[in-house]
């Protein structure tokens, strides 16, 4: 079907591209269109600051206030105020969206705009999560499931709000040669048919939660909770699938089947009253793989470390303490570049959990379960 630069197809066919678009009003002539505009980009690509929307359950939306407030995935005043420097965290994301900075080197961001989302209404942001946001965090069910869902909330906000940025990765084959536009159109499929599957899996596990809140029953979930002596340096909010352990052995297979959920895991890492906590969360019905993800932490040279190493090598709403990272060694920072990136722009390795460095990132105390 092709040959050189041109694709040998009738001009009223269907797109080789899989649009379901005929030829002659998709990628007929691709290679002298316009390419698209860096400005088009980067306005799509903040658009999760620009959507807005309640993430409060539906039963409870004929309650909403009018304004939807810019929700704090992490909290500013408990938690990011610990470890800010003049009002500054450090941010691998926003490091990662800066075209100047190709290194990854984290860069600053105020207090004010870090973890930030507009996902709830004031009414709600305040009245779902007052009592561990205006209360020290008391290691309860209760406690753990509100972190938990406004953690879920935000995650599904942002897979949503996304969605238009893999729209327009379609169209950046526009002034490019036939190799670059089947590349850009095989990312794009690969992009947006993970982030389809995430939104599906994350609405079903949203519906869960949102039955708990309304029954006030909490049964279904079950957590680790990671105590520590004094707030943690990284700070860390997200829920995704985790098919390696501690120890770089497999745990689950991440299918692309529609019918078949991973075992999500749900990561926090904040401060409480002077104290600092890591909390690892997870639906009941997806035990199996994290349960035993567990059994490699407690395995692991050092529990603090291989924390660390998870949620730099796997989220991106995480943000740095400015003072332990100007002391971590030239080396350090480098690992830990290195180690976002691993997952940021690349596959990540088969060992990217194991570590016996001292990172020095959390302050660990001990450990509780809250297992069914």
């Amino acid at each position: 079907m092709l040959e050189g630069d041109r694709v040998k197809l009738g001009r009223n066919k269907l797109c080789w591209c899989g649009s379901n678009i005929k030829y002659k009003h998709c990628h007929l002539n691709r290679a002298q269109q316009t390419p698209l505009q860096s400005s088009v980009l980067h306005k799509e690509l903040n658009r999760f600051n620009t959507d807005k929307k309640c993430s409060a359950p539906s039963i409870l939306h004929d309650k909403c206030s009018k304004k939807i407030v810019k929700a704090h995935s992490i909290s500013k005043s408990s938690s990011l105020k610990e470890i800010a420097v003049d009002g500054h965290v450090l941010s691998f994301f926003m490091a990662q969206r800066s075209k100047s900075n190709t290194n990854l080197e984290p860069i600053k961001v105020g207090i004010n705009k870090a973890s930030i989302f507009n996902g709830f209404c004031g009414k709600h942001d305040k009245e779902l999560f007052s009592p561990f946001e205006d209360q020290p965090f008391d290691s309860s069910s209760y406690h753990c499931f509100l972190i938990m869902f406004r953690t879920l909330s935000r995650e599904l906000f942002i897979k949503e709000s996304v969605k238009g940025t893999f729209g327009l990765i379609k169209e950046m084959d526009r002034g490019k040669d036939l190799d670059q536009q089947k590349y850009i159109q095989e990312r794009y499929q690969y992009l947006n048919g993970n982030n389809d599957l995430t939104i599906s899996d994350l609405k079903y596990m949203k519906a869960s939660l949102d039955k708990m809140f309304i029954s006030k029953e909490y049964d279904n979930l079950e957590h680790l909770i990671i105590e520590l002596d004094s707030p943690p340096r990284v700070m860390a909010s997200a829920i995704g699938g985790v098919n390696l352990g501690f120890d770089g052995s497999l745990i689950q297979e991440i299918s692309q089947d529609p019918k078949c959920i991973p075992d999500y895991l749900c990561i926090n890492s904040f401060s409480s009253d002077g104290k600092g906590y890591i909390i690892l969360s997870w639906l009941t019905e997806h035990k199996i793989s994290n349960q035993q993800l567990i059994g490699t932490l407690m395995n692991s040279h050092s529990i603090p470390d291989s924390l660390l190493m998870l949620i730099i090598s796997r989220i991106e709403n995480v943000y740095i303490s400015p003072l332990w990272w100007d002391k971590l060694s030239n080396k350090n920072r480098l690992n830990l570049i290195e180690l976002y990136k691993s997952d940021a722009v690349q596959d990540t390795y088969n060992d990217a959990l194991i570590t016996t460095v001292d990172y020095g990132a959390f302050d660990y105390q001990c450990v509780k379960y809250l297992y069914n």
